[in-house]
This record gives structure tokens, sequence and C-alpha cells, in this order.
């Protein structure tokens, strides 16, 4: 939520300046704002605080899309075509191992 609220905060002040006249307040809501996104864009970039759980139901619609892009992907090249069977296949049995896993701890085993 952060990542996207502060740089609609910096936006607002730059785009209505003249709305908040006390510059001091707009130079401090500018730079919490930026302190904001920068923390948040660390804890996204090492993934702070994503359990097993939380890994493995965003990984399976990023290997759905890898899989639908090979399905609609217009292919000409038998190579690229080759890489995208074996895409299709790959991702799809991983797919299957993680709906595995992931039922496996919740039922908490």
């Amino acid at each position: 939520m952060a990542v996207m609220a502060a740089p609609m905060i910096a936006l607002e002040i730059f785009l209505m300046g003249g709305m908040y006249r006390n510059k001091r307040l707009n130079l401090l809501f500018v730079a919490g704002a930026i302190v904001a996104f920068s923390v948040c864009l660390l804890f996204i970039r090492r993934q702070a605080g994503i359990s097993d759980r939380q890994f493995l139901r965003s990984m399976i619609p990023h290997h759905a899309g890898a899989i639908l892009m090979c399905e609609q992907a217009a292919l000409w090249d038998p190579e690229i075509e080759k890489l995208c069977r074996e895409i299709k296949s790959g991702q799809q049995a991983e797919i299957d191992w993680m709906k595995a896993k992931l039922r496996e701890l919740e039922s908490g085993r």
C-alpha cells in the first residue's frame, strides 16, 4: 500500500503545491513518503515476512502465466516452440508439486 501511496503523496504536493502553503510541512511529507517508499521496496526486494505458504501462493500464478504466454504466443521459430513445450511441461509439473506442498502445509503436516 505504501508503495503506491508514497509516490502519490509526493506527486500531490508537487502538482498541487499551491494548495499546500506550508513549505516545511510539504518537505516533511515528501521526505516521509520517500523513506516509506524506500523501506517498502527494500522489504519487497528481500521478501521480508513472506512465509512458505505465501511464497507458494504467489509462485503458482507466476508459473501459470508462463504457460499462458507460451500457449498464446504466435511463434514461428521451431527452437522457440520447443522451448515453450519444455516450459509448459516443466512449469505444469512445478505447479502440481507446489499445489501438493501447499495442501500439505495447510493441513498442518
